[in-house]
């Protein structure tokens, strides 16, 4: 059966190509990409573009979940692909697949540790993981003062390898406040590799921190990652870095107007009649809505192109319509 409703959303991996260009060329040389696919590629298809950076050398792909990491190792993508939330608090069950995929958790407390060890004990196995450090952002991660118990019971895992250690940051642009993340998080280096060795790899740096090139955590005889999310998908941290970096909008989203009709002045438009004609005008309906994640917030305020003219959007964004 085909598609009879116009509405598309095409991604252009040709240009996804060139943006992950443009991270490379904002970096130190030997520093590794890590791209986040999460949330299936911030809706571009995580299998196609997984498959695509891979083929360009990327190091490592992060996901959000044990399930998302889990469907790229299906599409037998063998990138290694660290897990941003680790176990989501699901303990044994999640432990377990993530071992048998050879997925890397990101670890926020002991209790996943206490997880990971007894699964990779029983699976006669070793993993690898990643120790997030809460430096400011006030989500997942360890505060600096758990860390103490934490390299304990990590220092005593026979089954868990430390590959890498990372923060993140919560508002790369401010620079005040991430100096003070960033001093944060190599306060408390030294004391990681006293406990557990020489850590490979340490990782901070989000899109707008690799494109200012400001807070790309670098360390002697270790590997420095980046974590670039947005910019790889076409969009900019905020208008001024436009001018720093020259990106591509990977997906455009494409339908047709369906229906075309004249109204005379003073015509209500859509739900709640939030717009009103002022005058005798031509409406167009597009198949297109929030249900396909068009934001409702565009209702009165959104632009579309038609035949590269710029048309208002009018009246309240609805589920598969807009005028």
């Amino acid at each position: 059966m085909g598609f009879f409703r116009p509405t598309i959303a095409e991604i252009d991996l040709g240009a996804l190509v060139h943006n992950y260009k443009e991270a490379e060329r904002c970096l130190p040389s030997g520093t590794g990409i890590m791209a986040m696919v999460k949330a299936d590629a911030y809706g571009h298809g995580a299998i196609a573009v997984s498959k695509r950076l891979e083929s360009q050398g990327v190091a490592s792909l992060g996901v959000a979940t044990v399930e998302e990491g889990i469907e790229l190792r299906e599409a037998e993508i063998k990138t290694p692909i660290v897990v941003m939330g680790g176990l989501m608090g699901m303990g044994s069950p999640a432990s377990g697949m993530m071992v048998g995929a050879d997925l890397t958790p990101v670890v926020h407390s002991v209790e996943v540790l206490e997880f990971l060890e007894a699964v990779t004990k029983a699976a006669g196995k070793e993993i690898g993981i990643h120790l997030k450090v809460d430096s400011g952002m006030s989500r997942l991660g360890a505060l600096p003062f758990w860390l103490k118990s934490i390299l304990k019971v990590l220092k005593g895992c026979k089954h868990i390898r430390l590959d890498g250690v990372m923060t993140h940051f919560a508002e790369a642009e401010n620079d005040d406040y991430t100096h003070h993340q960033m001093d944060c998080f190599q306060s408390v280096r030294d004391q990681i590799e006293k406990a557990c060795g020489e850590v490979p790899i340490w990782h901070t740096a989000n899109s707008a921190a690799l494109i200012d090139g400001k807070y790309v955590e670098t360390k002697p005889n270790a590997t420095t990652w980046v974590r670039p999310g947005l910019m790889l998908y076409g969009a900019y941290p905020t208008p001024d870095y436009r001018e720093k970096v020259d990106l591509k909008p990977v997906m455009t989203l494409r339908s047709s107007v369906v229906l075309v009709k004249t109204v005379p002045e003073g015509t209500k438009v859509s739900y709640s009649c939030t717009y009103t004609t002022k005058r005798k005008t031509r409406l167009g309906v597009i198949p297109m809505g929030y249900a396909d994640g068009y934001p409702w917030s565009l209702s009165n305020k959104g632009i579309v192109l038609i035949k590269g003219e710029r048309v208002p959007v009018v009246g309240r964004v609805t589920m598969d319509m807009i005028v």
